[in-house]
């Protein structure tokens, strides 16, 4: 890839339905680090029941399949997927410094976010619909599916490690705030604010867009 970052760079915001689904695509290209944090989060967590095996390998593979559903589309659009930055840090920071269970309880955290809020995975359906874009609405239809499964997937492992339900959102708010602040100061590395612009500039005629 051309660019390895610690963050995807300054997201766009006030955009047509159209530029923000491809947008929406390319996070999908990008959620690789979801099975790498979640393959560790396999192999280091020692002695849980099969079941919980069972249950993370799915939650893996559905996350490595999202990632090829921003390939797909890509492909299907022309587009070059090793043009685009691709971030390692949900991976990198949570596989060195986070514990595996810490690394689980971050996902969950940015996955229970996911359900709700102007770019939750509603929001992120009703924008391919709004782009007039089939094979971004089924896309974006598998992948709402899948993430309302994982966080239930999560919920059932991590719940009983923790006296609350309170305490497991403090927990998981205290990871993204750490998470956050590396992507921040990844954001005001050079070319990180100008980026998705020219990128944009490129493909938005890609798929019959005017």
């Amino acid at each position: 890839f051309a660019r390895v970052w610690r963050s995807r760079g300054k997201r766009p915001e006030d955009i047509s339905p159209h530029e923000r689904d491809w947008w929406n695509l390319y996070v999908r290209l990008t959620e690789m680090h979801v099975p790498e944090l979640l393959a560790l989060v396999i192999y280091e967590w020692k002695d849980q029941p099969w079941e919980f095996y069972r249950d993370v390998a799915r939650h893996l593979w559905d996350e490595a399949r999202h990632a090829m559903l921003g390939e797909v589309a890509f492909e299907a659009r022309g587009a070059n997927m090793f043009e685009v930055p691709h971030e390692i840090a949900f991976a990198e920071l949570p596989n060195t410094q986070f514990d595996p269970r810490d690394r689980y309880m971050l996902l969950w955290g940015a996955e229970q976010g996911a359900m709700k809020g102007p770019t939750g995975k509603r929001r992120q359906h009703e924008i391919a619909t709004a782009a007039t874009d089939p094979l971004s609405i089924t896309f974006h239809d598998f992948d709402w599916a899948d993430e309302v499964l994982h966080v239930h997937i999560a919920r059932r492992w991590l719940k009983p490690l923790f006296g609350s339900r309170g305490e497991m959102n403090q927990k998981a708010a205290a990871l993204w705030q750490t998470y956050e602040q590396l992507m921040k100061e990844d954001c005001k590395l050079l070319g990180r604010d100008v980026w998705w612009d020219e990128f944009y500039e490129k493909v938005r005629n890609l798929d019959g867009h005017r």
